[in-house]
């Protein structure tokens, strides 16, 4: 099975305008992007919903691996959750690849503020599948 790239992915699709739109940065083996949980992504009253968090750590994952120049889809994450992350609240999520095994990679990232307090964190295995 292919993977396509339309820009019209949730976390980082351009074309997606419900999406998140994330405009991740890229080096060789990492990722960085920041943002701004608005209100609408609400689980409790002025708290981000978990699945959205997941959903960026995933993300940077991925753009940490794919900086290596192949693609690469989730086998599988582990997120873990340190404090509740805020609505209307600027967080910067960095991704980094801690090892490459061509097919696999596993990849760490962080969700954290701009006094570097982590609010949550995953690790992810990594399954190329294009490159």
């Amino acid at each position: 099975m292919a993977f396509e790239l339309d820009d019209y992915c949730f976390a980082c699709g351009k074309k997606n305008e419900r999406g998140l739109r994330l405009n991740v940065e890229t080096m060789e083996g990492s990722s960085r992007a920041s943002i701004n949980f608005p209100r609408y992504m609400q689980g409790y009253n002025g708290i981000v919903h978990g699945g959205l968090v997941a959903t960026v750590l995933d993300e940077l994952a991925i753009y940490a691996g794919m900086s290596l120049g192949r693609q690469y889809a989730t086998g599988e994450i582990k997120i873990r959750y340190k404090k509740p992350v805020r609505t209307g609240y600027e967080y910067i999520v960095e991704g980094k690849v801690i090892e490459d095994k061509d097919k696999v990679v596993t990849a760490e990232s962080i969700l954290r503020d701009s006094e570097h307090v982590i609010y949550a964190q995953a690790r992810a295995k990594l399954i190329r599948v294009h490159g």
